[in-house]
């Protein structure tokens, strides 16, 4: 899952705010109990200077001000300090006007805002996450993008739970019509936190959006994967491959979920494709059990006698050797069985086979050698004691004829 996207951006000049001032500096009459005129003028001279970019100048008219009338200190002076310090590449010196500005007038927003990027720019993602969330609850509209930079802040703090109900409220539509990138985040936390079930329902608010995007079907299907829902996760999973080229590992994944809920020749199609791409044993074990599970033994013979050829394994030889035994082809069976015991002098089963496949070729004395090996197996002792009896009963039978 992707990284939150970032729009956080600090109010370095706030427009509304220099109109007003301009207006009021221009003109005498125009007053505000809250904004004294040497607050007017000496704000006024700093924005002037930071427009021209003299930042240093605009440095010296505010700490000017404040050092001769600190007991007039006010909101405006201190944040727009803090902006010049910001402008001068001094954010931890900031933080402190920053602070003094909300301490001076909690409600004001720009200044929880501009303090909380510079938190987020010095990494102390937590602290962030707190004041843009004073900068959300001061600001009269609610800027629903302020509350998804809280969100991202406690995610990047580490704080998924303190994230959530944010995220939460931003993806049910509560802020207006969710965007995708707050539906992403929402969706990372719900994972993050094992809330599948919320997980599954933002993804498809998702897929109402951008129902043609495959990352959001191929994230749905392994939703569903995750919780056992193989019929569904391999209905995703198909709608992704029709949108975009799947990987060979997801190509063998459709076929396991295919094998899984009882479709073994569909299963067996997917892993065809991944097999033309590269020759792996296991695959080619996948495809063979496929093809035996819906009846097709003689395509499961062909896979394996291909498989053989570039990499021999006592299993697939076993397997082989079922196959032939069950078309009572004996002969072939007897031979892929003892190759599976060449390359396996322990595979006990394989023995047995061979001797109950000479039995069928009326080769006793070949299957007695057979079985006598197998019985050195504690699994087959009880088997061979019967089968050894029944050829030495027999072979009395025809020596007393």
């Amino acid at each position: 899952m992707m990284r939150p996207k970032m729009k956080i951006q600090a109010c370095r000049l706030v427009a509304m705010l220099l109109a007003v001032l301009v207006s009021m500096v221009g003109n005498s009459k125009a007053k505000a109990p809250d904004l004294p005129p040497a607050v007017q003028k000496t704000v006024y001279e700093a924005q002037q200077a930071i427009k021209k970019k003299h930042y240093e100048k605009a440095r010296q008219i505010l700490e000017g001000f404040l050092r001769k009338s600190p007991q007039k200190d006010h909101y405006l002076v201190e944040f727009t300090l803090g902006n010049v310090l910001l402008f001068l590449g001094m954010e931890s010196e900031s933080i402190r006007h920053f602070k003094k500005a909300v301490e001076l007038c909690p409600g004001y927003g720009p200044a929880w805002q501009n303090l909380g990027k510079t938190y987020f720019d010095l990494k102390q993602y937590g602290k962030a996450g707190n004041c843009f969330w004073k900068a959300f609850e001061a600001g009269k509209k609610k800027d629903p993008d302020l509350l998804y930079n809280v969100a991202v802040c406690y995610l990047m703090a580490g704080k998924e739970r303190k994230a959530l109900p944010h995220l939460e409220f931003l993806a049910r539509g509560m802020a207006g019509r969710p965007k995708a990138e707050w539906l992403e985040a929402y969706l990372k936390t719900c994972l993050d936190l094992k809330q599948k079930k919320k997980a599954i329902q933002t993804v498809k608010r998702l897929l109402d959006r951008e129902g043609t995007d495959p990352r959001w079907w191929r994230t749905l299907g392994n939703l569903y994967l995750d919780s056992g829902n193989y019929k569904k996760a391999l209905a995703c999973l198909t709608i992704c491959s029709y949108l975009s080229p799947l990987k060979r590992k997801e190509i063998i994944l459709l076929g396991d979920l295919s094998y899984s809920i009882g479709l073994p020749l569909r299963a067996a199609k997917y892993y065809q494709k991944a097999i033309d791409r590269q020759e792996d044993i296991s695959t080619y074990r996948k495809l063979a059990n496929a093809y035996i599970a819906g009846h097709n033994y003689n395509e499961a013979i062909k896979i394996l006698a291909k498989a053989l050829r570039f990499k021999p394994s006592f299993e697939m030889w076993a397997m082989m050797g079922d196959l032939y035994y069950q078309q009572e082809d004996f002969e072939k069976a007897y031979h892929a069985y003892s190759q599976s015991v060449r390359l396996n002098p322990k595979n006990g089963r394989a023995l047995l086979m061979m001797g109950y496949c000479a039995l069928h070729m009326h080769r006793n004395d070949a299957a007695r050698r057979a079985f006598v090996k197998a019985a050195q197996f504690s699994e087959n002792q009880k088997k061979v004691r019967q089968v050894l009896e029944e050829i030495e009963l027999a072979s009395s039978k025809n020596e007393t004829r």
